[in-house]
């Protein structure tokens, strides 16, 4: 009888287990995330072989420089940012109704204004590229001026990754990202080891961000060609979505980039360059869960545009990335001395800082889901909460800043509370939806 009872329990045993990967491999949001992941983690670790190389071929001087001229390139890719996220939403808009028409005309019409505000930002920047070498205490423009023309790409190419993100082709986007950033890294150590230094560095970044939109706007080019000549397009709903979207994408790419710049303007190299690489080590845990929000966005976006409720989507994400963060800072915090290993005896005095950055970053990363959550459910109220929080951490570094483990520190304290009160307005949020709704349903 025991014996029986045995085989039956473990014959279920197998079955529950069966069904779990057939479940898992049938679901389509696991199955796309894990390519994404894939991807995303490759790219990444092309992307930190290039920081680390450029941190020990440069110093900690140099890295200093180097560091923030690649926070204020990771600031102008806000834009594009928030170009993507804007193409995705309509774009997912679009193809969920089955509008093959909206999408030619869209996607026309984006591209051709994207070209067209490409080049007068890179115009801008070259005008304005004296006051920021000074304010960043850098000698040469030259390397600013090389950092601008990334910006005749940051537009256009995240107009065709949103058309890639809102049609869900996920493979290309994947593709074309990786070979990016891996770009990136070929050309960067390259220019360096031919002694072309910090500018050898920065003039990766532009063949990269070639790379990447020749990758992106290739499986798209063909809509471009399928517009027809009566199609009008007009982007006022998507100027009115960015206002408040680029509001939240700066607030994103404050923490982990102004610090950084503001460290530069306000400490010695030696320790702007100890920030910088604490900073770098800090960003695994920020991009590690960058796969889930790139799968998460055009999903919530069209089951929000359909009706269907996203908040189990949101607390799927939530989970995904407490664990994939979560481990990694555990492993930061159980070997924080990976950092010295990684780029040199040079920024022993990173270890400790380290730590704190993690930690914060884990955080981060999370508030970072909800952000993009709000954006791609249209609940643009949120703008108004992660804006004060980043205008009060930016006030914070600026008045209080004795020392860099005290800026960490401050930032940390500060997103604890963000990520707090985020959950808790994505939480009343739905209650006054679910509400709204019940009261329209018994009228």
């Amino acid at each position: 009888m025991d014996g029986i009872r045995v085989a039956w329990r473990e014959r279920h045993l197998v079955d529950f287990v069966c069904g779990c990967k057939v479940s898992l491999f049938k679901d389509e949001f696991i199955k796309q995330s894990l390519m994404m992941f894939l991807a995303s983690m490759a790219g990444c670790v092309c992307s930190y072989l290039y920081q680390v190389y450029v941190g020990r071929a440069l110093g900690p001087e140099g890295y200093g420089v180097f560091g923030s001229l690649f926070a204020l390139f990771y600031l102008i890719s806000i834009f594009s940012c928030t170009v993507q996220a804007g193409a995705a939403k309509f774009i997912s808009r679009f193809n969920a109704s089955g509008d093959q028409d909206g999408i030619n005309a869209f996607f026309y019409c984006l591209m051709k204004k994207s070209a067209t505000l490409g080049v007068a930002g890179f115009a801008a920047f070259c005008l304005v590229s004296p006051i920021i070498a000074n304010f960043l205490k850098i000698g040469s423009e030259v390397d600013l001026v090389i950092l601008g023309t990334v910006i005749l790409f940051t537009f256009v190419t995240p107009a065709a990754g949103g058309m890639l993100q809102g049609l869900q082709m996920f493979y290309w986007l994947a593709l074309a990202s990786f070979l990016g950033l891996a770009g990136k890294l070929f050309f960067g150590v390259a220019l360096v080891n031919l002694g072309y230094g910090v500018t050898g560095a920065i003039g990766a970044l532009a063949i990269s961000a070639l790379v990447t939109f020749l990758l992106s706007i290739y499986p798209v080019s063909a809509y471009l060609t399928r517009r027809q000549n009566g199609d009008v397009c007009s982007l006022n709903d998507l100027y009115t979505y960015s206002l408040p979207a680029i509001v939240i994408m700066i607030c994103l790419a404050a923490p982990s980039n102004l610090d950084v710049i503001l460290v530069k303007h306000f400490f010695q190299g030696y320790e702007a360059g100890i920030y910088t690489a604490a900073s770098v080590m800090g960003k695994i845990i920020m991009f590690l869960p960058a796969a889930i929000t790139t799968v998460m966005f055009p999903k919530a976006a069209e089951m929000n545009c359909l009706g269907k409720s996203t908040f189990r989507l949101l607390n799927k994400c939530l989970i995904c990335t407490c664990l994939l963060s979560g481990s990694a800072a555990a492993a930061f915090a159980l070997y924080p001395r990976i950092v010295i290993m990684i780029f040199g005896s040079g920024y022993s005095d990173a270890a400790f800082i380290t730590m704190i950055y993690v930690a914060l970053m884990f955080l981060f990363s999370m508030i970072i889901v909800i952000a993009q959550y709000c954006l791609a459910t249209n609940d643009l109220i949120y703008t108004y909460l992660i804006g004060f929080f980043t205008l009060f951490e930016m006030g914070i570094i600026t008045i209080i800043h004795e020392t860099i483990l005290q800026v960490s520190e401050e930032l940390l304290a500060i997103n604890l509370i963000l990520l707090i009160l985020s959950y808790a307005f994505v939480v009343y949020r739905r209650r006054v939806h679910v509400l709204a709704n019940d009261s329209d349903s018994s009228v």
